[in-house]
């Protein structure tokens, strides 16, 4: 997680306030003496707090970080899943799914090429979500009583057009595998199946 109001820094940053190469960055007694990264533990990105890492630098005492949660905090793919109540919660790969088909909520900012979202984007995401949980389908205190019209929405266009490919798909017959709708329309397994499975179950 990073901060609201924090500067994150990459390993190529840390690498030049050390003053020595990336490469010889990546050995890891390179990075034992800094501060802990922001990110969770094994993730594909290391990143930092601008102010601790070159606190940790100098050898000064390192600035401890908010400790209270911030609407404007950003978390990664998982931090953010993460932050769903249990009952609502989808499992990683699901959510993963969700966000690359368009149907999770938007990232805020890419930081080092890393997707993330502002602590608030989820609960106003669950409280829009259509079906089952939070906000059943509608924001709270929404007051028009016609159907929203998501005709415009990018995100209602992208799920029709693979919908139209694996329309497409069936009408062409022979057989239909979910691994090679996923392969087409880049998305996962799990969600190709629901796919097939929508598109067969207006027939």
């Amino acid at each position: 997680m990073i901060p609201a109001g924090r500067t994150p820094a990459d390993s190529a940053r840390a690498a030049r306030l050390m003053g020595i190469a990336l490469g010889t960055f990546r050995n890891r007694k390179a990075w034992e003496k800094l501060p802990p990264t922001l990110n969770r533990p094994g993730a594909r990105q290391r990143i930092w707090d601008d102010e601790q890492l070159l606190a940790a630098v100098e050898g000064r005492p390192i600035p401890p970080l908010p400790d209270t949660p911030h609407p404007d905090d950003l978390l990664d793919i998982e931090e953010a899943r993460l932050t769903i109540p249990a009952g609502q919660r989808p499992t990683e790969e699901t959510w993963r799914s969700y966000i690359s088909d368009g149907t999770g909520p938007r990232p805020d900012r890419v930081v080092f090429g890393v997707p993330h979202f502002y602590r608030r984007t989820i609960p106003a995401w669950l409280a829009s979500r259509p079906g089952r949980g939070a906000g059943g389908g509608r924001p709270v205190g929404a007051t028009d009583t016609r159907p929203r019209d998501h005709s415009h929405d990018p995100r209602h266009q992208l799920a029709q057009q693979r919908l139209d490919h694996v329309r497409r798909v069936l009408a062409a017959g022979g057989e239909t595998r979910a691994e090679r709708v996923a392969r087409e329309l880049s998305v996962s397994r799990r969600h190709a199946e629901r796919l097939i499975a929508q598109v067969r179950a207006e027939r």
